[in-house]
Order: structure tokens, then C-alpha cells, then sequence
């Protein structure tokens, strides 16, 4: 089993759950593991076929996610 050294896979996985249609949210994360944060959520966006779509900015405050659909 992989281990989640940069943490994404935890914060992906509160966002998928939490975030509802036009809220936003700032994460604490580093720019670098950006991909690998949008790779966690669209993973579980595949594997529970759901249509939500989400938007990821860089901001001063840290990463902004927004779920768009």
C-alpha cells in the first residue's frame, strides 16, 4: 500500500465529500503538490462516476478549490 507523504490524498478526499456547488475553499498546500492534489480528485471522481467538476487556483492564501458543477 502507497503511503500519502505530501497529505493530498486526505485533503482531496475532504473536498470531494464537503464542498458543495459554487463554494470555495482555501487549502494549506504547497504549489508543487498541486498535481498531484487534482490527480486525487479526479481519481475519485472516475471511481464514484460523479459528475462534480472542480476549479484550482493558486493563490497567496494557499490553493483555492471551487466545485464548479
Amino acid at each position: 500500500m502507497a503511503t500519502d507523504k505530501t497529505q493530498t490524498y486526505g485533503k482531496a478526499k475532504m473536498v470531494f465529500t464537503t464542498l458543495g456547488l459554487k463554494e470555495d475553499l482555501f487549502i494549506d498546500m504547497d504549489a508543487e503538490d498541486l498535481p498531484t492534489f487534482r490527480k486525487h480528485l479526479s481519481e475519485m471522481i472516475r471511481r464514484q462516476k460523479s459528475n462534480n467538476l472542480y476549479a484550482t487556483r493558486i493563490s497567496k492564501k494557499g490553493i483555492k478549490v471551487i466545485r464548479i458543477q
